[in-house]
């Protein structure tokens, strides 16, 4: 339990969205903020994310933009008095940030504690040597690893336990994953930059265990010692695969009673010898010969698993963490949805459903890039799916992106490989692997051959030789009922089956729907599987008899959320979303929400009043659009799912916002940003741009002004529509141009809202749905502020052009200039 002293609490951010990190760690740090803004502490939140939603939150809060150094946080603890640090809401960043400061002697020197996770713990998470010898203690087995200062150590351990061996750098300047090395060579070429990233000039060597099952539970344990298992989930690939390039199971699909129960009583025992206050993620490696077992990760924050296990198992982790972070226990904390006064938190969720974790990937967009799949992770973000079977879920986890472009996911043409080309493949996985696989079973490929070569369960090969079944039943069998009925069962879409029956999507639903009377009905997410009646606000689809949703009374709006994360919009577009369902709220609409982004901000309980966990197909939208009859139904601007809809004669409200970009390339000094409200129009300020395409808010003074105004006056003729624009000014002869005017683009959205202190999504959707909005004119927050983009290009081995398209960026971090 905290000291009654903890008056000044510093949370610590995760910074911008990158590969291996998306909006999960923010999503967590809102819930922790609202729960802790309920008591008598002052908050602070610290992140060099220009994405961040934290500025915009309706509590009191004191939002800190800096950059996430060791410097920077000293001197915010000794300016604001902190008296506790919480990293567990920063992933990696913030745990390897909290050891530089216990190192540092600053976090004695001023008497500062860290809450959810000692220090201690910090420091035998951050060097597996020391790990090793936790494990050793609670006789947990571990895998050979020692911690080495030159190249000899590293190639004489290597020699002892044989390749392939893994290497990572011990507190790496950067965010880094494990390497393989399964040579000398390999391992000499690898260790040079690994020793040049870490910070003790140390990297730590372990034996590999690739080729093993991947595992994975996310448990809570409270400070009285009460710990519970939330979730488990399983890996389709074996270890080899970055487990976010993996789709992922839950629950488990594979193992035996007497396996599940060996990890659950290890995690449990790890959460309990680290002294975790909250929730703890741990990686297994699975002998699939003898059921033996290695710890190979220990996250005890927020991550990507810890999200997904919220999601699929309907059991609010963050609320109920920030609970017990405040000093309460898991058995006097409520489950707000249970409907009995003795069911509290103290309850392991159990799922009567399947849920997946599918990755997606931009190659389309970096096609120099390397697809082949290893211990580095590429994709840049994540769908996830539901459903009464593995099949099911698969299939709609598969049309969660499909629904975008296949180009996305499989850069080969699977049909077109030779026999050659796709054994390749298969034993060297990429981008895209479930395409192949299932092109290798309708080749005729058997399922222990697939297993032999892949190292994948035999389990998941069977799933997809039905499902390659099923799609010759409905190629031989046109317009059958039965055939359909069983089709839709296993996860089949209306797309799928028209392109089986060759046949147009539409003339397949109309068929369903008024001939087959197959219809798609709903189920809730909740933790407790039916067992107590619990109130929940989620709901997937799925082909069977009871429907279990409620119609929304009241008005509503349905909401397409931004599925997921892509280059270009990515977390900007979450922030958009998020405040969008803010001001749908204010404006009196009871907001429904689709989306399928595990990781996805707006998907924390309680800011959408209803939430469908569904792909942002035409299919799902037109069946959930049947099911609440929404008054109005809101997009981010034109993208293919609202193309689509429009054609379809459902009328959709579209926000005059860029999902791509403000203009590129074109040479400017100055942005203006103005509302323009039936001929009216508003400067809220100007901002600079520099050459490195930085944003730099600037005063504007008298004599610029003078210069802006007639220009912003002669904007109106670039506009048609109510809405937020840039207006890109070029200073020519000390002569200032229009370039171009263009709506305001949802990367720059959320950090021009950030300088000039206004909603600007909020605005722009009361634009777009009344009319018109009330326009408050506020000084730009004062200080100089630098903005600019986070390309993936280093995770995908690229070297970064010296001029790299804004649609191409994957986050947005700013910087405050003192």
């Amino acid at each position: 339990m905290a000291r009654s002293r903890a008056k000044n609490i510093l949370i610590i951010g995760a910074g911008p969205t990158q590969i291996g990190r998306d909006t999960e760690s923010e999503a967590a740090a809102v819930q922790i903020i609202k729960n802790f803004a309920e008591t008598d502490r002052n908050l602070f939140y610290v992140t060099s994310d220009a994405n961040s939603v934290i500025p915009r939150l309706d509590v009191d809060v004191k939002f800190i933009e800096a950059e996430l150094t060791v410097n920077s946080l000293i001197q915010i603890l000794r300016e604001n008095e902190i008296d506790v640090i919480l990293p567990v809401a920063g992933n990696t960043v913030a745990l390897q940030l909290s050891e530089q400061l216990n190192e540092s002697g600053i976090l004695k020197e001023l008497n500062v504690r860290t809450m959810g996770v000692t220090t201690t713990t910090i420091h035998n998470i951050n060097n597996p040597e020391l790990m090793n010898r936790v494990l050793k203690h609670i006789k947990e087995p571990t895998i050979p690893t020692t911690v080495v200062e030159n190249v000899t150590d590293a190639l004489r351990f290597a020699k002892r336990v044989g390749f392939p061996v893994l290497i990572k750098p011990i507190a790496s300047l950067t965010k880094t994953n494990r390497i393989k090395c399964d040579n000398e060579h390999q391992l000499m070429e690898m260790l040079e930059s690994a020793f040049k990233v870490s910070i003790t000039n140390q990297v730590a060597v372990e034996k590999s265990v690739v080729g093993y099952k991947e595992i994975e539970m996310i448990v809570i344990r409270d400070a009285e010692g009460s710990k519970l298992l939330i979730n488990g989930g399983e890996n389709f690939n074996p270890i080899g695969v970055h487990s976010g390039d993996s789709i992922i199971f839950s629950p488990t699909q594979t193992l035996t009673d007497v396996e599940f129960q060996s990890l659950r009583t290890a995690a449990l025992k790890i959460a309990e010898i680290l002294k975790i206050k909250g929730v703890c993620h741990v990686q297994f490696a699975l002998d699939p010969t003898d059921g033996k077992h290695f710890i190979t990760r220990i996250n005890p924050f927020f991550d990507r698993s810890s999200a997904f296990a919220a999601r699929a198992t309907g059991y609010p982790i963050a609320n109920v963490v920030a609970k017990i972070l405040m000093g309460q226990n898991l058995r006097e904390i409520k489950l707000s949805g249970v409907q009995r006064h003795d069911s509290l938190a103290l309850i392991e969720p159990v799922m009567d459903h399947i849920a997946v974790r599918f990755p997606t990937w931009s190659f389309a967009s970096f096609k120099n890039a390397n697809q082949q799949l290893n211990t580095r992770m590429k994709s840049t973000g994540s769908v996830m799916a539901f459903g009464r079977s593995a099949e099911e879920a698969l299939q709609k986890a598969i049309r969660s992106v499909d629904s975008t472009t296949a180009a996305e996911q499989a850069a080969l043409d699977e049909s077109q490989l030779s026999e050659a080309q796709l054994i390749n493949v298969l034993i060297h996985p990429r981008a895209g692997e479930v395409y192949y696989l299932l092109e290798a079973i309708r080749r005729g490929y058997t399922v222990d051959e697939l297993a032999k070569m892949t190292h994948i369960d035999a389990f998941y090969f069977y799933k997809l030789r039905h499902l390659v079944k099923l799609e010759r039943r409905l190629r031989d069998n046109r317009f059958d009922m039965v055939a359909l009925q069983e089709a839709k069962y296993f996860g089949f879409g209306d797309t799928q089956i028209a392109h089986l029956w060759q046949v147009r999507s539409d003339e397949v639903r109309d068929f369903r729907i008024k001939k087959a009377h197959v219809f798609a009905t709903y189920k809730g997410v909740e933790p407790t599987a039916g067992e107590f009646p619990y109130l929940t606000n989620t709901y997937y689809s799925t082909f069977e008899d009871e429907d279990e949703a409620v119609r929304t009374t009241g008005k509503k709006i349905l909401v397409l959320g931004t599925a997921n994360s892509q280059v270009g919009t990515n977390s900007a577009a979450e922030y958009t979303t998020f405040q969008t369902i803010q001001r749908c709220q204010k404006l009196g609409y009871k907001v429904i929400l689709i989306n399928n982004n595990p990781n996805a901000l707006t998907l924390i309980p309680d800011l959408a009043d209803k939430i469908y966990l569904e792909p942002l197909t035409v299919e799902n939208c037109l069946n959930i659009i049947h099911q609440e009859k929404p008054d109005k139904i809101i997009a981010q601007g034109k993208w293919e799912i609202v193309t689509q809809l429009v054609l379809r004669n459902v009328q959709v409200e579209q926000l005059p916002v860029s999902r791509t970009t403000r203009s590129e390339n074109i040479e400017a000094d100055y942005m203006g940003v103005i509302s323009s409200i039936n001929g009216s129009i508003n400067l809220f300020g100007v901002v600079g741009i520099d050459e490195d395409n930085m944003f730099i808010p600037i005063e504007v003074s008298e004599a610029l002004k003078v210069k802006v105004a007639p220009l912003i006056k002669n904007a109106n003729q670039h506009i048609t529509n109510n809405g937020i624009y840039s207006v890109i000014i070029k200073e020519n002869m000390h002569q200032l141009q229009i370039v171009s005017v263009v709506p305001l683009a949802v990367q720059d959205l959320p950090f021009l809202s950030f300088v000039f202190d206004q909603d600007f999504a909020g605005i722009i959707t009361e634009i777009t749905l009344n009319g018109s909005s009330e326009i408050e004119n506020h000084p730009i927050i004062q200080g100089d502020y630098r903005y600019s983009h986070v390309y993936p290009y280093t995770q995908f081995g690229l070297k970064k052009p010296q001029n790299p398209p804004f649609s191409l960026a994957i986050g947005a971090e700013f910087q405050s200039i003192k």
